[in-house]
């Protein structure tokens, strides 16, 4: 784990959030119904600023509205920090070669929102096992970067911590039967490519989605 914690605009106070983050992540480790963890011990650094570094994903664009698999394209994103000079990043991203035709939707945003939409229902309203759940807690994005995610019209399945993106509709017939199955969620888009900016000083925070033309 390595966060970062900021009150935000009318949130807790940064070590409420820590204290409840390191909390949540323990409950996950012991309510799996499964396995019982042998933890040895804990190790805990903390570095404290007496700033409040926190930004706001205040707008996302890019300068093309089509684009070809295997071209590269480039992302502005702006942040507009507590109390500070708005903060101009660009990210570039590469169409995947496989990427179908036709509209492609750009997700901008913050590593929470990607550990919603990724795993919400599985971290939050489903029991795994314990090295799924471990896995699971590994994979969690990191709150001071800004990502980004390619997102195509495919079905995604996810069972415990594994994903399969861009599954042909043949096999999700096949898979339909497991849908009421604990540790399977389907989605209908899937993620294909995923960057993000270098660590940031910031706890960032925000979403903003874009289109473009895969021609």
């Amino acid at each position: 784990m390595r966060n970062m914690f900021a009150p935000a605009e009318n949130a807790q106070p940064a070590a409420m959030q820590a204290a409840l983050s390191l909390g949540e992540r323990f409950g996950r480790i012991y309510d799996n119904p499964y396995n019982a963890p042998a933890i040895a011990g804990v190790k805990l650094d903390f570095d404290l600023v007496r700033e409040r570094r926190w930004a706001r994903l205040e707008s996302a664009s890019t300068d093309v509205t089509e684009a070809r698999p295997g071209e590269d394209i480039m992302i502005e994103t702006v942040l507009a920090p507590y109390r500070g000079e708005r903060i101009v990043r660009q990210i570039p991203v590469k169409i995947p070669t496989s990427a179908n035709k036709g509209t492609l939707r750009i997700l901008v945003s913050d590593g929470d929102t990607l550990d919603r939409i990724g795993h919400g229902n599985l971290a939050f309203g489903r029991k795994l096992d314990l090295a799924s759940t471990i896995a699971l807690l590994n994979k969690e994005h990191s709150n001071n970067r800004v990502y980004v995610s390619l997102l195509e019209a495919d079905p995604e399945a996810r069972v415990a911590d594994k994903v399969m993106p861009t599954l042909p509709i043949s096999i999700m017939n096949v898979m339909d039967g497991m849908r009421g199955n604990q540790e399977m969620i389907v989605s209908g888009e899937s993620n294909v490519d995923e960057t993000a900016t270098a660590p940031l000083d910031y706890v960032v925070s925000g979403v903003q989605l874009l289109t473009i033309t895969v021609k």
